[in-house]
Order: C-alpha cells, then sequence, then structure tokens
C-alpha cells in the first residue's frame, strides 16, 4: 500500500486542474496515489482526468454538488494511507514537496500535521511573491507544541497554507472539516487537531498558492496583490469560530481568557487593516472616520487601539505625521 494519498477536490476547474495534476506526478517521492474528488463538475473536469493514463490516478464524480466540506470530508473517507495532502485543484505542488514533508512526519511522530512556505501566483501563473508564509514569526524549521499553535493561531486568520500541509490521518479530528466554520474549514480543523498534537513547519516554498476572484479563498473578499481583502463579515466570522472552539475545548486549552482576548485583539486588528484599505489613496478625513466607526461598532474597544489613532491622524496631519505618531 502507497504512504501517501494527494487529493484534489475539484469543481469547474478544468482550466487550471491539469496544472495541479501534473505537480503532483512529477513528484520526487513515488510513493503516493492521486485521488481526484469531482463535485459535479459539468464543465471539462471528466474529460480532463481521462486524458491521464497512470495506475496511481484515482477519479470518483459525486452524483450532484455536496458543497466542499461534504466533498473534502467524503475524499477523506476514502484515504487508506498513512499521510495525506489536500492540494486544491488551482494550485502547484514544487517536485520536492512529498519527499520533504514525509521525512518531517516520519522524523517527528507526534506531529499531526507539517506545513510550509510557498510562492504565490496570479490568475496566469505570474509569481507574486517568491517566498511567503503566514505563520508570522517562524524562521526556521520548527516543531510548535499544539498548545503554541493554537495560542498564535487566536492572533490571525489562518497560519497554514493548506496546500502544502501533509496531514497524519490518524491526526484528523472528527469530523475533519466541519461545516460550522465555513468557510475557514481548514482553520478549525487545524485548531482541533493541534489539541493533540504537534504542528511542524518547514521553512522553504514547496507549493505555488493561486490568487484569482473564483478560489474558495475569495469567499473572505476579493484578491488584491498578493493576497485577499477580508470583508466585515467574515472577521466577525473568523472571530466566532475560535470563540467556539474555546467554549468548546476550555477543559483542555490552558488559558481560556488569553486565547478569547487574542482572538477578539486579532479581529480589531483586521477592521483596522479593512479601515486602512477602504481609505487608500486619499486617506480623505470623512472616509476614515466613517470606516472606523463601522469598526468601533462591531467592537468598541478599537477605539482605544494606537493603530486606529495613527490611521486618523494619517487622515488628518498627513503620512508623515502619522507615521511619527505611531512610533
Amino acid at each position: 500500500m502507497s504512504r501517501v494519498t494527494v487529493v484534489i477536490p475539484t469543481y469547474n476547474r478544468a482550466r487550471y486542474l491539469p496544472g495541479a495534476i501534473d505537480s503532483v506526478l512529477a513528484q520526487t517521492y513515488g510513493d503516493f496515489r492521486l485521488l481526484v474528488a469531482d463535485n459535479a463538475s459539468d464543465d471539462a473536469t471528466h474529460d480532463v482526468v481521462a486524458r491521464y493514463d497512470d495506475p496511481r490516478i484515482a477519479y470518483v464524480r459525486r452524483a450532484r454538488n455536496l458543497g466542499i466540506t461534504a466533498n473534502h470530508n467524503l475524499a477523506l473517507q476514502q484515504v487508506e494511507t498513512p499521510y495525506c495532502l489536500i492540494v486544491p485543484d488551482d494550485d502547484l505542488l514544487f517536485p520536492e514537496i512529498l519527499e520533504r514533508t514525509v521525512a518531517v512526519l516520519d522524523a517527528n511522530p507526534r506531529a499531526g500535521m507539517v506545513h510550509a512556505r510557498f510562492q504565490v501566483m496570479d490568475a496566469g501563473g505570474a509569481i507574486l511573491e517568491a517566498n511567503q508564509d503566514w505563520t508570522y514569526g517562524l524562521v526556521a524549521d520548527t516543531v510548535e507544541s499544539g498548545a503554541d499553535f493554537i495560542r498564535e493561531s487566536m492572533l490571525w486568520s489562518c497560519r497554514v497554507c493548506a496546500s502544502t500541509a501533509l496531514m497524519r490521518m490518524e491526526a484528523l479530528p472528527d469530523p475533519p472539516f466541519d461545516q460550522d466554520d465555513f468557510p475557514a474549514i481548514d482553520f478549525g480543523m487545524w485548531l482541533r487537531m493541534a489539541l493533540g498534537w504537534e504542528m511542524a513547519f518547514v521553512a522553504e516554498p514547496l507549493a505555488a498558492y493561486r490568487i484569482h476572484p473564483g478560489s474558495h479563498s475569495a469567499a473572505f473578499g476579493p484578491p488584491v496583490g498578493s493576497g485577499y481583502t477580508q470583508r466585515t463579515e467574515i472577521v466577525t466570522r473568523l472571530k466566532e469560530v475560535k470563540l467556539r472552539f474555546v467554549e468548546r475545548f476550555r477543559h483542555r486549552l490552558p488559558d481560556e481568557s488569553d486565547l478569547q482576548a487574542r482572538a477578539a485583539r486579532s479581529m480589531r486588528r483586521e477592521l483596522i487593516w479593512m479601515a486602512r484599505n477602504e481609505t487608500l489613496p486619499e486617506r480623505r478625513v470623512g472616509k476614515t472616520v466613517r470606516a472606523l466607526a463601522a469598526g468601533i461598532r462591531i467592537d468598541p474597544r478599537l477605539a482605544a487601539e494606537p493603530a486606529a489613532w495613527s490611521l486618523l491622524a494619517g487622515s488628518l496631519l498627513g503620512k508623515r505625521a502619522g507615521s511619527l505618531l505611531r512610533t
């Protein structure tokens, strides 16, 4: 039996799917199988997969579209290998990702998952960022304790690029993806996995993450540059996911109040960032005040954040004065 299953969940992505499949078949690590889980596509997806004559590829097509969460979970039920990597149908794996990440999980039996840095590319494949990660601080190969991973995750929208994440099947929570976390279904899974497992990180790019308006991540907000903006409802939704996790597993978490405070702080930071983006490039005072007021209505404590006052000062006094005030 193979040691790794690569799953490509797909829906109407015949344009990008060949690139994803080719990137899996080009792996330097050969002991894998590839499962393409087609969520009832009505484009040329079936024909794309049929062109491949490779015994490692299995194709399953849902009779109807089940939604992203159910399609992912059903695909995982078909995995019989110890390790699994789910790669979106619009992303690309680098040839050495399985070789590198399998070695990490083999060497660290308490690691439930290993993820890595990545490149960011646009819809056409042009590289926007050559070496990116969402760990916000890890600069070398690291194995984080589950507690540290959870604590840091409370401060951010997500710390894992799922396209790089090789998972130990034994470590998956039940269910792996929870519809209650939608659209941040992988974020909730990482938190629940970290309750009982360490989380490893490889500090080199091992995949390419595609930014485009039709991606699942675009549910968080439209693409801007090498990332996505976040709408107010998504920012508040992420806080709800975090607080529900803390409430549900409070008996297994060391400092419930600290985790709750960090989740709230993360939302306020995102609200300020949204206000900043909404007022670019003119930084008009009225627009800035309205954007900040909208955030304060969601969380009144935003009014005490230095970054909010710095943004307002930048509108009133100019960019230079705002920077000095922030300092």
